[in-house]
């Protein structure tokens, strides 16, 4: 797939000797966040004459794409891996990527919103604000600006609903659910970085054959913990079984 590189953020002709406020102007990123970006290894130092350091279009499209980036959601970290991984000839497929993944491309349930007292009824009292900030930290849910609740996944709800009926306290519930969500998030980490790297490794990026792979790896990977976590949780178990006989 044959696309251009990133362009910068206006029509301008190409960036040569610009000053920091120049390459500022041109790309809309601050002069602060060029520095940061300099200091985080991101973008190359400028190019020094005397004492006045000088941008090329080199700068400017990596500007761009970190711009981009960062809009997605990409963090400092992933960019820098990006740009360790990916030649210059591919960053232009790289925006169309990180818009695909920043989407909802791996959902499969539809958020939805209840009051915090709604919340709390279904509990008897037991959301406490406390618990509620440790469900959204795990992830689990989110708390709106207005007080409501979005819970991110419905189905996970009712479980957590179900484990109530049997008795179990709701800090025990979220507990467990803190605990399935840090392994699992290890997980998708290790899974999404194997692709990544995978899809890095050419001298070109198919965009469209690449979020077809990144729309199939969802029913695979959560296919894989859905039939590897009954065998686990069985051994689990004897295991056990075996200490306490």
């Amino acid at each position: 797939m044959n696309t251009p590189a990133v362009p910068a953020a206006d029509d301008t002709p190409a960036a040569e000797d610009l000053s920091i406020e120049a390459l500022a102007t041109r790309t809309g990123v601050t002069v602060r966040n060029i520095r940061a970006y300099t200091t985080a290894g991101l973008l190359p130092p400028p190019r020094l004459r005397g004492r006045l350091g000088l941008y090329g279009e080199d700068h400017a499209q990596r500007l761009a794409l970190i711009r981009e980036l960062r809009d997605q959601g990409f963090g400092i970290e992933a960019i820098r891996r990006i740009f360790g991984r990916a030649p210059a000839s591919v960053w232009g497929d790289l925006v169309s990527v990180a818009r695909s993944m920043s989407g909802s491309l791996f959902a499969s349930e539809t958020p939805v919103v209840v009051s915090a007292r709604s919340l709390a009824a279904k509990w008897n009292g037991q959301m406490t604000p406390a618990l509620l900030a440790r469900a959204s930290k795990a992830g689990l849910m989110r708390e709106l600006p207005d007080g409501q609740v979005q819970m991110l996944s419905p189905a996970l709800g009712q479980v957590a609903e179900q484990l109530a009926a049997l008795g179990l306290p709701l800090e025990q519930v979220i507990g467990m659910q803190e605990t399935m969500a840090r392994t699992l998030r290890t997980v998708a980490r290790h899974w999404l970085r194997t692709l990544a790297d995978s899809l890095l490794t050419g001298d070109a990026i198919d965009a469209e054959r690449t979020a077809q792979l990144l729309e199939k790896a969802r029913p695979l990977a959560t296919g894989a913990v859905q039939a590897a976590f009954p065998v686990i949780l069985q051994q689990e178990l004897d295991a056990l079984l075996h200490k306490t006989a």
